[in-house]
């Protein structure tokens, strides 16, 4: 990888995996990882909007705190 692959192509193949591997058993995984890819693909395509920087760092942090699965921050996991 170098300075000449684009940052945001590269979340998006990622995350194309991640939408459609997704089990589905909560609505951040399901709902939210959608919502962030259709922003990325908005950016890619230029017809993004500043706000929309703002919509998919709210996004990935609900997810972060509020999956079940493995999308959720091992800090932020209940102790078990």
């Amino acid at each position: 990888m170098d300075d000449t692959k684009c940052m945001v192509n590269l979340a998006k193949f990622y995350l194309g995996f991640t939408v459609d591997e997704s089990c589905g058993k909560c609505t951040p995984c399901r709902i939210g990882t959608k919502r962030m890819l259709e922003i990325l693909e908005k950016i890619t395509e230029g017809e993004a909007e500043l706000e929309d920087l703002e919509k998919l760092e709210n996004l990935a942090k609900t997810i972060q705190k509020a999956s079940v699965c493995g999308l959720r921050s091992n800090s932020s996991k209940p102790n078990t």
